[in-house]
């Protein structure tokens, strides 16, 4: 009996086998089948997303569903056009709410089943947020006695993957010593919490702030630094310099005090004076430390007093400013026939003024703006500009690198005004009447 009822059981699914197999022979309608699915993607935060499903001998709809939830209504995520069995979806731009199991469905009809694809995880990268230290959120600094272990907190929020933690000092350079960082999930379940500690017990004083990154944001973010003050110690100093910028440092001290310097922490020789002139500053001593020592009559070591960092300040506008200049010229000057007749007495001893056109850099390329009126008005190459200004008139023309053939001029004119003299006493002394004996 058993055994009767089983091969029963087979000569039915043959049937239908079979029956199915005719359908399709006699012009049936064939199953609809994906041709590609969507795979598991990650993306970043504002990008594009793109989740791929085709589907052969297509006869329903296409439709999306995200965490079992239909996606449609939302305006960032459109669907393919599903006449050609293109049912691709696109998030434009990508948000970190859009993280989820994503699945591609088409519907039935006439005879047709439905059919559905394997669900796929769209995982969303976000930056980390801007890292802040703990302590600096109510103030900027931070007085600790020499000695003491100073304890600083960093935190940056809603990273994905997590972010890293660094810590810097003043100079740039990465603190690694005794850090360490915790991550946990924030309220989402998708974004972290980054939280970093740092242990450490400062000599001097000196600014410390803490970075975030991660490999999707390489990057990062930098927070607002925080200035350790160490208590008896002195505040350093920051001076901003250009290139070519010289600096005078004082060291105020009592009369009997023997004072040295040291740049780097290298001594300076033969540097004993209360103020040090430092010349031509370059940007590859930007970030240097000049301190003055001192020591007096009562004391067995030399004392740090003062503290100074050079920064370098680039050079932000490269576009022209003006610049005046007062001349006023009391010596007596040799002129032409003609320049006397023009030029009287009383107007030698006025005042000149003159307006200089000037550049931040010395560049190839000639200058195209010249002041008129208050203004800085841009010219073309070569072009001559009269300026007026009430009863005045004034005529400039800009001439690249100007300064420095002015320069030149000038030593040139001396040179000959000087060769001009030796030859008139020379000369002098050819026509000087001769006495005859």
């Amino acid at each position: 009996m058993i055994k009767s009822t089983i091969n029963m059981f087979y000569v039915t699914i043959l049937l239908v086998c079979l029956l199915e197999t005719q359908n399709t022979v006699n012009g049936g309608p064939a199953p609809q089948y994906f041709i590609s699915t969507p795979q598991n993607t990650t993306v970043t935060a504002g990008h594009r997303a793109l989740l791929s499903c085709s589907v052969g001998n297509i006869v329903g709809t296409c439709q999306w569903t995200k965490d079992g939830l239909s996606v449609d209504g939302v305006s960032r995520y459109q669907l393919g056009a599903d006449r050609n069995g293109l049912c691709d979806l696109t998030i434009d731009p990508v948000l970190p709410i859009d993280e989820g199991v994503y699945q591609c469905q088409v519907s039935g009809g006439h005879g047709v089943a439905p059919i559905s694809s394997a669900p796929v995880s769209l995982s969303v990268n976000s930056e980390p947020g801007q890292p802040y230290i703990v302590q600096a959120m109510e103030d900027g600094v931070m007085e600790v006695k020499e000695g003491e272990e100073v304890e600083l907190q960093c935190e940056s929020q809603g990273g994905r993957p997590p972010a890293e933690i660094q810590w810097w000092d003043g100079e740039g350079r990465r603190i690694v010593s005794d850090v360490t960082e915790h991550v946990r999930r924030m309220e989402d379940g998708k974004k972290f919490k980054t939280v970093s500690i740092l242990k450490f017990k400062p000599s001097e004083g000196k600014q410390i702030k803490c970075s975030a990154h991660t490999d999707a944001f390489p990057n990062g973010k930098s927070s607002l630094p925080l200035l350790i003050e160490v208590i008896g110690h002195p505040k350093l100093e920051v001076k901003k310099l250009e290139d070519g910028d010289s600096v005078k440092i004082l060291c105020d001290t009592k009369e009997d005090s023997n004072i040295k310097w040291s740049f780097n922490d290298i001594e300076i020789t033969d540097e004993t004076a209360s103020i040090l002139e430092i010349e031509n500053f370059s940007k590859s001593y930007d970030k240097s430390k000049v301190k003055c020592l001192v020591k007096d009559e009562n004391s067995e070591h030399y004392e740090v007093v003062k503290i100074v960092q050079l920064i370098h300040k680039p050079k932000s506008d490269t576009n022209p400013k003006t610049k005046l200049k007062i001349i006023k010229d009391n010596k007596k000057t040799s002129l032409s026939s003609r320049a006397s007749k023009e030029i009287t007495e009383t107007n030698m001893n006025k005042k000149k003024t003159m307006f200089t056109c000037i550049v931040e850099e010395e560049v190839s390329a000639e200058p195209k703006y010249v002041w008129i009126d208050g203004k800085l008005r841009n010219i073309t190459s070569g072009e001559n500009v009269d300026a007026t200004n009430q009863k005045k008139k004034y005529k400039c023309k800009v001439i690249p690198k100007g300064t420095k053939k002015i320069s030149r001029m000038s030593k040139n004119m001396k040179k000959i005004s000087k060769t001009m003299r030796k030859f008139s006493k020379t000369l002098s002394g050819m026509t000087s009447p001769i006495d005859d004996t």
